[in-house]
């Protein structure tokens, strides 16, 4: 008999665009291996920066960018994808050069983070840094540690302290809920309680794919009992709107 149990977090399968620019098979087939399992991204590889571009033009909305630093098909530059997308895609450089100069490049253009390619490579901690990177750009996807800007520090302190609700969000920041609420309208276009509603929504998926992939038994076990309903529900509920944010 066919269970009618619904997959936890299957209703926003999809919904996070990344795009994998590697030039080298192996390192493709290796960061796939890593993501492709987590049914809330969709992949995209490329091998050549205009072939990135042509999807960054393409009109969907790319949430992550993972770049292997030394393809320079265009301008002979191979920062050309930091200096033109990293204003609105997280980019996460993969390298295989340890020089400290090119790695401040990459940060002082924009680049989330850079990760040395290496044989010791940590599968769940570039999970984490790859889904971290996804929710940072969904929910403020102008967000830079360098910036220090009132929508800036809000979202630091929602990934800091992980309130439960927008007074406590605020009580975090010190201001009212009316400020909160005021700056996330004007800065993004978007409610306080819509961004901590998707934070938290987000938030468990891919802690629950994390545990799936990289738990123990007994956390995996754990995973049996999860509740989606409300989350569910209240994405179903805000569908039109919920999903600009990923189209």
């Amino acid at each position: 008999m066919k269970s009618n149990i619904l997959r936890p977090y299957d209703y926003i399968d999809n919904t996070i665009n990344i795009i994998i620019l590697e030039d080298e098979p192996f390192q493709t087939e290796l960061i796939t291996e890593i993501l492709e399992p987590v049914q809330l991204f969709s992949l995209y590889t490329v091998t050549t920066n205009k072939e990135a571009v042509s999807l960054f033009r393409s009109g969907k909305r790319f949430h992550v960018c993972i770049l292997d630093l030394g393809i320079s098909d265009i301008d002979n530059d191979e920062f050309f994808i930091l200096r033109n997308y990293s204003n609105h895609c997280s980019v996460i450089v993969r390298t295989g050069s340890d020089s400290p100069k090119k790695g401040a490049t990459c940060i002082q253009l924009g680049a989330k983070t850079v990760i040395e390619k290496s044989t010791m490579f940590d599968t769940c901690k570039f999970y984490q840094i790859v889904s971290r990177n996804a929710l940072l750009n969904i929910v403020n996807f102008r967000y830079s540690e360098s910036s220090g800007d009132t929508l800036n520090l809000a979202t630091k302190v929602l990934f800091e302290k992980n309130p439960d609700s927008v007074t406590q969000w605020a009580d975090y920041m010190r201001i009212t809920d009316r400020q909160l609420r005021n700056l996330w309208r004007t800065g993004s276009g978007f409610g306080a309680k819509q961004i901590l509603s998707l934070y938290h929504l987000f938030k468990d998926a891919f802690n629950y794919y994390k545990i799936n992939m990289f738990g123990d038994l007994n956390e995996r076990e754990e995973l049996k009992k999860i509740s989606d309903k409300g989350s569910r529900s209240y994405f179903e509920n805000n569908r039109e709107i919920l999903t600009f944010l990923f189209s």
